[in-house]
């Protein structure tokens, strides 16, 4: 690991949805730069997997298997990654669920386990990660949102209602933290290629609305860059809100 790629290095990250897709890239791409990551994931058999990947940067990892849906367990879990390895700078809330159908077909149950996960979850980890943040002199939070915060879809209400509060929540978030070095930043990717596909707008529109093929989808290790790029700014500018999109083939779109 250069110098220049521990930057990070005495930071502590905390990644939600850290076995796949934008969540495991992240993960990696922190502790490239020298940050000691807790994962957090559902299977831990996958932990495992990304928790070697990750130490084979040098770094410390701690696999926590959490149903992130058990929103009263996550202050607890913050504080024990605060304990075991030192404090808390960054928070990388990128997990997500869904509960497709029409608004008629979603049971209320699955409803509430997407509330729970996709917006809860961030609350109730950012509310306990905070008070960390603010000992250490500052911190990051990151809220992944989709174009589906920007958009309604059909058969996505309970993800899209979701994606939308998260732009309140880390409004919120950012003018609460502002003056104690705390930033806050909603992102909202386009398609990405990962194999979770329980949402993609480019799938669920109809065929006149696609803009984007598989080979315009955004790689997660993209997305992954630019959160490790503000984790590694010195707070200067500060993005409260950044839009995602793939770069095609000839140009920006």
């Amino acid at each position: 690991m250069t110098a220049e790629e521990a930057r990070l290095t005495g930071t502590t990250a905390l990644v939600t949805g850290a076995t796949s897709g934008l969540g495991r890239a992240v993960a990696l791409r922190l502790a490239a730069a020298g940050a000691d990551v807790a994962l957090l994931g559902r299977s831990e058999r996958d932990l495992a997997q990304a928790a070697a990947e990750v130490e084979g940067h040098g770094v410390r990892a701690l696999p926590l298997p959490v149903d992130l849906a058990d929103t009263g367990t996550l202050g607890g879990v913050v504080d024990r990654v605060a304990d075991e390895l030192g404090g808390l700078g960054v928070l990388v809330n990128a997990a997500a669920t869904d509960a497709p159908g029409t608004a008629e077909e979603v049971p209320l149950d699955d409803w509430e386990r997407v509330l729970a996960v996709n917006l809860t979850a961030p609350f109730a980890l950012a509310r306990a990660a905070m008070p960390h943040m603010r000992r250490g002199g500052g911190g990051l939070v990151v809220n992944v949102s989709s174009v589906a915060g920007r958009r309604g879809w059909a058969k996505a209400s309970a993800y899209c209602s979701t994606k939308f509060a998260l732009t309140g929540l880390t409004q919120s978030l950012a003018a609460e933290g502002r003056a104690d070095g705390i930033r806050a930043c909603v992102l909202y990717p386009g398609a990405m290629s990962t194999s979770w596909g329980t949402f993609d707008p480019a799938e669920r529109a109809s065929a006149e609305d696609r803009e984007h093929d598989e080979r315009e989808s955004l790689d997660p290790a993209v997305v992954a860059d630019l959160i490790a790029w503000m984790a590694l700014s010195p707070g200067r500018p500060v993005l409260n809100e950044v839009t995602v999109t793939p770069l095609l083939e000839g140009g920006w779109p």
